[in-house]
């Protein structure tokens, strides 16, 4: 039988087979644990990125705040600008020292939040 296999020619294609079937297997192992490795630094990358969302809305959170009360705080020294205009007594005097500190650590708050505070006194 001319176009016949012989047993040796058999034998050495399974054994071919055999030793592509182990690499195969180790490749894909390989594979595999790579895919898990990048796959938990993804995992990781993610959680890191929602606590830095958490971490950044809070801090907006709290400058709104600030915001809030800085203006809150330049509404008292507007009024406490127009009772001081109202009284010619001493204790004028005195308030308005006490007002110009007030006002001059306010606009300090506000440079260090990033608002600009008004060239002439407060609004």
């Amino acid at each position: 039988m001319a176009g016949c296999a012989s047993d040796s020619d058999l034998h050495a294609v399974q054994a071919d087979t055999a030793a592509l079937a182990r690499r195969n297997s180790a490749y894909n192992q390989t594979v595999a644990a790579r895919v898990q490795q990048l796959s938990d630094r993804v995992t990781q990358s993610e959680k890191s990125q929602a606590e830095t969302r958490r971490e950044v809305a809070r801090a907006a959170a709290t400058v709104d705040e600030l915001r809030v009360h800085i203006q809150r705080l330049q509404g008292d020294v507007q009024e406490t600008q127009h009772l001081e205009e109202r009284t010619s007594t001493g204790e004028g005097e005195a308030s308005a020292a006490e007002l110009a500190n007030l006002t001059t650590r306010l606009q300090e708050l506000q440079q260090k939040l990033g608002m600009t505070p008004p060239q002439e006194g407060l609004p």
